[in-house]
C-alpha cells in the first residue's frame, strides 16, 4: 500500500467513528490492504488527508477504536477531536462507511461517530 492510501486509510480509521463491539470483538489493523471505495475522490481524500493531520495517527486509531469497539476517547485524543471539527468528523464518518466491509453499519457509523465528538464536546 502507497503512503498516500495508507495515510487516507488511517484517517478514515477515525471514524471513524463506528460498529457495534458484537459485529467488531477486537479491533486490530482493520485498514490494512482495503482497497480505496471509488467515491473517495481526489478532493476528498486530501481534506480527510489534513483533518487526519489534527487528529494525529495515535489518536485516530484511538477514536477509530472507540466508535468501532467500545473503548473510552481519553482527553487529550478528545481535544484533537473537537480542534479537527466537526464537519471533519462526519467526512471521516461517511468515509468509512464507503468501505465495503463497513457498508452494512454505514448508519451506525455516523450516529456513533456524532455520539462521541459531542461526548468529546461535553467534557
Amino acid at each position: 500500500m502507497d503512503k498516500h492510501n495508507h495515510v487516507v486509510s488511517t484517517f478514515t480509521l477515525v471514524f471513524i467513528f463506528l460498529l457495534t463491539t458484537t459485529l467488531v470483538s477486537a479491533v486490530e489493523d482493520p485498514w490494512t490492504g482495503l482497497p480505496l471505495p471509488p467515491e473517495l475522490t481526489l478532493d476528498l481524500r486530501k481534506r480527510l488527508e489534513a483533518c487526519g493531520n489534527v487528529l494525529t495517527k495515535p489518536c485516530g486509531i484511538e477514536v477509530y477504536n472507540s466508535v468501532l469497539g467500545s473503548g473510552k476517547i481519553g482527553q487529550h485524543c478528545c481535544k484533537k477531536l473537537i480542534q479537527m471539527g466537526e464537519v471533519c468528523n462526519d467526512e471521516l464518518s461517511t468515509a468509512l462507511g464507503l468501505f465495503d466491509k463497513y457498508k452494512n453499519a454505514k448508519l451506525l457509523i455516523k450516529v456513533k461517530s456524532l455520539r462521541k465528538f459531542n461526548q468529546c464536546k461535553g467534557q
